[in-house]
């Protein structure tokens, strides 16, 4: 996370979304196009063919339309999911980084020769220093904290985006496939039933893969109690509070 700026994974979140949709739509049209050519050739394939067909288009379909749930799901978090990679962002850009810049001055402020002072002077300053630096130490410590929880969450969300979109484009390739080999009502046949095959054990695959990152994403959640630890304790903090720039 370090050197990095959130339009490092905004862009290939919202590139992967790109390719949803653009997929989806093709997915659809062309498995629309191999019902259409099913329609115009069923006189010529007979009963036995057509329930041949019918099985393989219906799970077809069954696996389209649970990817096209997926879909609709991650296109109603898409706005929220960049909203979160912007807020990890500027915990890390608005606040840890300028409050950690503070915990040397405390202890060594500019334009002021420390090691001349001596007496009472020198003593309560450095022990008000002390007190300054630990709690600008706590501070960036939690804001790191808070930061990496939420990274972590969008990073699962933004991992999930891209995996679904390889999902996608496995799925519009099969189904292209099956167009193209399905060309003639003898061959037609034999394209449906290894399209649902195929897209059968892609979708598996897929979505094995998405709930190991989904998975991710609720063990993240589950530190909750760990944020609202870290929020709630105050002890080290200036005034017992957070900074006014985090509070605002």
């Amino acid at each position: 996370m370090p050197g990095t700026t959130d339009l490092e994974y905004g862009e290939p979140f919202n590139k992967a979304f790109d390719y949803i949709r653009s997929g989806i739509d093709t997915a659809i049209a062309t498995f629309n196009e191999i019902v259409e050519k099913v329609q115009q050739w069923k006189w010529l394939l007979g009963p036995a063919a057509l329930l041949w067909i019918k099985h393989s288009l219906e799970t077809t379909q069954a696996a389209l339309n649970v990817v096209l749930d997926r879909v609709e799901q991650s296109l109603e978090h898409q706005l929220p999911v960049l909203s979160l990679i912007e807020v990890s962002f500027r915990w890390v850009n608005d606040v840890k980084t300028p409050i950690s810049d503070l915990s040397s001055d405390t202890t060594n402020p500019k334009n002021e020769n420390l090691p001349k002072w001596t007496g009472d002077a020198a003593s309560a300053y450095n022990a008000k220093a002390l007190k300054q630096k630990a709690a600008v130490d706590e501070t960036v410590l939690k804001s790191e904290f808070i930061s990496q929880w939420l990274f972590t969450i969008a990073k699962a969300n933004v991992d999930y985006a891209v995996e679904l979109a390889k999902i996608v484009t496995g799925l519009v390739g099969k189904l292209v496939q099956a167009a193209s080999e399905g060309g003639t009502v003898i061959d037609l046949p034999w394209a449906i039933s290894t399209l649902a095959k195929s897209v059968g054990e892609l979708v598996t695959a897929g979505l094995d893969v998405l709930l190991t990152i989904s998975q991710r994403f609720i063990d993240a959640l589950g530190n909750i109690r760990d944020i609202a630890t870290q929020v709630g304790d105050h002890s080290k903090l200036p005034g017992g509070r957070w900074p006014e720039a985090v509070r605002g």
